[in-house]
């Protein structure tokens, strides 16, 4: 797939820039540019990040990590997060860490498979997650952890190495978790859940782990329509990671800046930071991938430019990418869903609501799990639109859902 074609000229830089491409070639060739102003409006333009400059944004320094973000976001959390705060995961599980499970008599495991039995069986519950929708592996989840991961944290290991991996795939079962509670509809739950997993991926070192978390809640913050803070938290995730994450990873980092410039209405932001996530996973080493980013694949991209075109109202586009995002072997019922609505809404906002309705109509029969509050939002959002639009062809919207979901009881 090539998004905006594979390689940047000085044309393009001096498009985004607002120079021509003789200026550009000055730039590059000519003497250095030192006018602070001039180069932070280059820098802000090109979205390079605080760390990789030699000056300072204004209200910003070099000095101060990135980590500030996420020591942010884990002040209201215990220093020692064994043994002490995962009580408050879930009121639910106030019992969490009871003596029961942490002293509970088990068959011997080799301490050098735990990590790995963590990772395999959180693996098999994400691809339950993208098939079923969170609603239904939440439970799962939250009982694995709870009885098999949880007592692993308060152990004594005989190095540290052996404890960083363990924390660090109890990082992924709880990320995993807040995902599940997202796509649930439990925000706040959620939002706790991405927070410890946080904390944990930060005790164990994991610095890609800790962007992918960030970048976790600025899909959330977007979702919830706090576009700003979306924003930040995409760019902090970068910020964190870059120079030692994978290019597979910063491409879904970087993803989630344009998920949030487009949703703020920037056009040409989320043009440049698509463009930048498509270079990213096309430079890929996929031996240099940790395991759980193996999903964000072609596919993806083209669904995180779907859904920018969408929130843009460019209609042809939205459309051309959720195809391109779907394949018929391989995409899960869910993702089918989403992509079917995505397409149907951006045909809907060029104005051709029978061929939305259509498209919609698709998405209802699929069968896809409802046990996923952001696919509700998908459809009670498209419904909305569709009947403002054309009354007739949302009550045949309604007479599917109602066919095909009869508990559902949303729309009347």
């Amino acid at each position: 797939m090539k998004l905006y074609g594979k390689a940047l000229n000085q044309e393009i830089i001096g498009q985004w820039l607002g120079i021509n491409q003789a200026q550009v070639s000055r730039l590059e060739n000519g003497p250095r540019e030192v006018n602070i102003t001039t180069l932070t409006h280059y820098a802000q333009v090109l979205h390079l990040p605080q760390h990789m400059l030699w000056w300072d944004f204004p209200g910003q320094s070099r000095r101060t990590s990135p980590q500030r973000t996420i020591d942010n976001l884990l002040v209201a959390a215990p220093a020692n997060f064994i043994g002490t705060g995962l009580s408050a995961l879930d009121t639910v599980d106030s019992y969490l860490l009871a003596e029961e499970f942490l002293y509970e008599d088990r068959e011997p495991v080799p301490l050098s498979a735990l990590a790995g039995t963590i990772r395999e069986m959180t693996s098999d519950l994400m691809t339950m997650d993208f098939k079923h929708g969170g609603g239904h592996v939440r439970r799962l989840l939250r009982n694995y952890f709870r009885d098999e991961v949880a007592p692993l944290l308060s152990w004594s290991y005989p190095d540290s190495t052996l404890q960083c991996e363990v924390f660090g795939a109890a990082a992924e079962t709880l990320q995993l978790l807040g995902w599940s509670a997202y796509d649930a509809g439990l925000q706040e739950e959620a939002k706790r859940y991405f927070i410890k997993a946080l904390q944990l991926s930060k005790q164990s070192g994991d610095i890609a782990m800790q962007g992918r978390l960030l970048s976790n809640l600025s899909h959330q913050a977007n979702f919830l329509e706090q576009f700003d803070t979306a924003l930040k938290l995409a760019r902090d995730a970068q910020n964190v990671a870059s120079g030692t994450a994978s290019n597979t990873v910063m491409a879904m980092l970087v993803s989630m800046e344009a998920r949030a410039l487009a949703s703020k209405g920037d056009a040409p932001g989320f043009a440049k930071a698509m463009h930048r996530a498509e270079q990213l996973h096309e430079s890929r080493n996929i031996e240099s991938d940790p395991a759980w980013s193996s999903y964000f694949n072609e596919q993806e991209i083209a669904s995180e430019a779907a859904h920018g075109f969408r929130d843009l109202g460019n209609a042809e586009k939205a459309r051309e990418f959720a195809n391109i995002a779907l394949d018929p072997e391989y995409t899960p019922p869910r993702t089918l869903g989403f992509m079917r609505l995505v397409a149907a809404s951006g045909v809907l906002a060029g104005g051709d609501a029978e061929q939305a309705a259509s498209l919609a109509s698709e998405a209802i029969s699929l069968g896809v799990s409802l046990q996923s509050a952001r696919y509700v939002k998908y459809i009670t959002d498209f419904y909305g639109a569709l009947t403002a639009a054309d009354a007739k062809l949302g009550a045949q919207i309604s007479e599917a859902l109602n066919r095909h979901y009869p508990a559902m009881k949303l729309l009347g």
